[in-house]
């Protein structure tokens, strides 16, 4: 019934649109862009009041925010005269009067973009209606994110999200994004509304989204709406630029590790393009310095592409896509014969069409293809016809999508939809040997192929109550055809505004997650294994609570929330301590599954205007899991819990060619298992032994005693990260050279810490039998990766 309800949903709003009773009320409508480079303004104010913003006995009549793709709507507006006013940080205020009258007003506005301190306007008569899309969401701009500090020259936008209260990364090694307490499979990262399942590039020390092909990035860390679905955690939803309609112009950077180039401009009048590259050569300066003998390889790349077409005022096509890869290798040495391989890789298309109905209808159309692959060789290389083994796994998706955004009244936006999934799971093993070849074949492990479908549909209502209370009221179907389960996902949130810019809000979120991914708990690295629910891997499974109080002020250069939160996970899966690492043993038979729970509290202090911005955020934080399998079913921490996580983060424009900006990071080291004694086994004589010597001739095996499961913490960790940039002009070219020191106080934060033991031959006295010819005495290492790191980077526009 809800996937008919919202096929029909479109015509039934067209319908009652166009046959409206009450003529007298219209819609005023439009899409709101960039005046110079004409891109869509994503989540901007949009306020019809009586009068200009600069008088004092202004009212609002009604209230909106822009889309992702530009678009507002104001409905039921009586016939008059009004006052349109769009304000945002970062833009120049806008303000026209405009007259409604006999029908619909549609008004494109074109909005200028302003580096200085924000116009700030407070209507005073009636104050907007507070919002709920503000809950447990981070925004992001691409332009904060070039003028932090970088690891290695590489701007990486994952990287400043672990600056956030709530969100972490596994370690200095990872990019990945913990968040609230989930794994980084729980996220749904979005690429211009495809999924990207694995966001890594070089064995997780980036992120693989090229920071100069984006335009938007939202991180929802809770209480996400209806509209999401298919994860448990989050929503990292990152949209790429559209292109610039003024003229052809590019970006180009030249790093200590990788290159950069963005290409965008128009190419006719109604069309825009965007193209994005970025490479690696580490390959290339290892094989330079090693005269084209290197002992291993590595590089990656990725391209971005996004075309624009603007049919008419009611249509536009978007074409998108981003293609990257990933290639490393150990090549035979003196002492090793064997050459072994790793590759992985994700392509995404989306072509989209966005429509616009009528005035207070605006939907838009999406036909997806996404395809996730990793490999792996070995092979002898003295005998490569011979010898060999190949793995690849693959996942492939084939997705429709529609969406609807409905203003069928004051105080409601109305939005539903429906999204379609055929995934295709393929396992394939190939080897140049013939005997392994014919026990592929006999065992019919060649090729193994699952297919899925998954599909949902929800329907959701942001209404404003009143202009003090605001709510988003969702309900979301989710199906999946293995194991034929439709599970449901309700969800609500709410913001109330007691007084001038305080809020309260708060929510409650349903999701499940029939894919998953086994990780182990540190860095995501591409061997981790996706797979699906089947009749025996049950559906992940969560329910979110949030609460919090956020608040602006002094003309809304300061803004301040404290938000907490409590999640609880079931089904959730994990390797057995026993699991048996190979394809003849089926998925369902290595894992063990599991509960979990995770909940918190977040501060946020953020200085949003003026030369120096920045924001210091702190979580303190509890993740707990339980499976029967491990740790003998007690509870226990997994490696990602942080007790305390604190960012203190600051840019400053010291003038028009300088600005400096800084990051200091502290928080709990990381959870792991700790050896805390060792015993000894003596056995019987003529067995084969682990370490020789005994009674009588016997044998003895030596055992490790471990703590519980990550009973074990490693020392807090903190650096400090600082960037310095210069802006000046060259061969009439705009220029921009920067440093970068990452660690400056080159602070040794451990990321492993291991126990070896060395061997001691005991002294026991005349006709003292030892137990042992050996003893073992632990030594514990700790182990960092980077201790100062200095990076130098140019790169210029044209």
């Amino acid at each position: 019934m809800l996937f008919a309800a919202v096929l029909l949903l479109p015509f039934a709003a067209s319908a009652q649109s166009t046959g409206s009773s009450d003529a007298s009320n219209h819609a005023v409508s439009g899409i709101v862009s960039e005046a110079a480079s004409g891109e869509a303004i994503i989540g901007i104010n949009v306020i019809l009041a009586t009068d200009s913003a600069a008088s004092r006995s202004a009212s609002i009549v009604r209230g909106a925010r822009t889309n992702k793709f530009g678009f507002y709507s104001l409905p039921n507006i009586p016939d008059g005269s009004y006052f349109l006013i769009v304000r945002g940080i970062g833009y120049r205020l806008y303000g026209k009067r405009i007259t409604v009258q006999g029908g619909g007003l549609r008004e494109n506005i074109a909005l200028e973009v302003q580096s200085s301190r924000s116009e700030e306007v407070t209507v005073q008569a009636e104050r907007e209606a507070t919002s709920v899309r503000t809950i447990s969401t981070v925004e992001v701009k691409s332009d904060m994110i070039r003028k932090l500090p970088t690891l290695l020259g590489e701007a990486d936008v994952f990287r400043v999200l672990q600056l956030m209260p709530g969100i972490k990364g596994g370690s200095e090694l990872s990019s990945g994004l913990y968040v609230r307490g989930g794994s980084p499979d729980q996220n749904l990262t979005l690429l211009d509304g495809v999924i990207v399942y694995n966001p890594s590039h070089l064995l997780g020390f980036f992120s693989t989204f090229n920071n100069d092909a984006l335009r938007d990035v939202r991180v929802m860390k809770g209480s996400f709406p209806a509209e999401y679905g298919g994860r448990l955690s989050s929503v990292i939803d990152l949209t790429m630029k559209e292109g610039t309609k003024e003229k052809l112009s590019g970006v180009a950077n030249l790093g200590l590790i990788a290159s950069r180039l963005t290409l965008e401009g128009p190419i006719t009048e109604n069309v825009t393009f965007m193209l994005s590259g970025r490479r690696t050569y580490l390959d290339l300066l290892v094989s330079a310095a090693t005269n084209g003998k290197p002992p291993a390889t590595y590089n990656f790349y990725d391209l971005n592409a996004k075309v624009n077409v603007r049919l008419s005022d009611n249509d536009r096509i978007y074409a998108s896509g981003y293609f990257g890869s990933d290639e490393g290798a150990l090549f035979p040495q003196q002492n090793n014969n064997t050459d072994i391989g790793i590759n992985w890789g994700n392509a995404t298309a989306n072509l989209r069409w966005a429509h616009i109905f009528s005035d207070d209808l605006f939907s838009n159309f999406s036909a997806i293809y996404t395809d996730y692959r990793f490999g792996t060789r070995i092979y002898s290389a003295t005998d490569r016809d011979t010898t060999g083994f190949l793995t690849q796994s693959q996942i492939r998706d084939f997705t429709l999508r529609g969406d609807v955004q409905w203003h069928p009244a004051k105080g409601h936006t109305v939005k539903a939809g429906f999204d379609a999934t055929f995934h295709q799971f393929k396992i394939a093993l190939e080897s140049n040997n013939a005997q392994l070849r014919q026990f592929l074949d006999f065992l019919n492990l060649k090729s193994n192929t699952i297919d899925a479908l998954e599909a949902a549909a929800y329907v959701q209502d942001e209404w404003e109550i009143s202009p003090e209370l605001t709510a988003n009221i969702g309900f979301r179907a989710s199906y999946f055809l293995l194991g034929n389960r439709l599970l449901p996902e309700p969800r609500i949130s709410f913001a109330y505004a007691p007084i001038e810019e305080l809020s309260i809000k708060g929510g409650v979120a349903v999701a499940n997650q029939f894919l998953h991914l086994v990780i182990n708990n540190g860095i995501a690295l591409p061997t981790d294994s996706w797979f699906p629910s089947t009749d025996k891997i049950l559906p992940g499974n969560s329910v979110q609570y949030t609460l919090g109080v956020e608040n602006s002020f002094l003309g809304k250069e300061y803004f301040v929330s404290v938000e907490g939160y409590y999640k609880s996970l079931r089904n959730l899966y994990e390797f057995k301590d026993d699991a048996n690492f190979t394809f003849l043993t089926p998925a369902e038979n290595q894992l063990t599954r599991g509960d979990g729970e995770a909940y918190g509290v977040e501060v946020f202090i953020n200085k949003r205007l003026g030369a120096l911005t920045g924001w210091i955020g702190y979580t303190l934080s509890w993740t707990r899991r339980t499976f029967a399998d491990l740790n003998d079913g007690r509870p226990f921490y997994p490696r990602y819990d942080r007790r305390h996580d604190l960012s203190v983060v600051a840019t400053y424009r010291i003038s028009e060619g300088w600005e400096v900006g800084a990051a200091w990071v502290y928080a709990t080291g990381q959870a792991f298992t700790m050896p805390s004694g060792q015993f000894l086994f003596t056995g019987t004589p003529g067995l084969p032994s682990a370490t020789s010597g005994g009674f009588g001739g016997g044998f003895t095996n030596r055992y490790s005693d471990f703590t519980e499961r990550n009973g074990s913490t490693l020392p807090p960790t903190h650096r400090l990260d600082v960037n310095l940039k210069h802006h000046f002009s060259w061969f009439n070219l705009p220029f921009t050279f920067d440093i970068s020191i990452y660690n400056v106080y080159s602070r040794w934060n451990p990321i492993a810490r291991i126990v070896q033991y060395q061997n001691l031959r005991p002294n026991f006295g005349s006709g003292a039998p030892p137990a042992s010819d050996l003893v073992s005495a632990p030594k514990v290492t700790d182990y960092a990766l980077f201790g100062i790191v200095p990076t130098l980077g140019i790169g210029f526009k044209f």
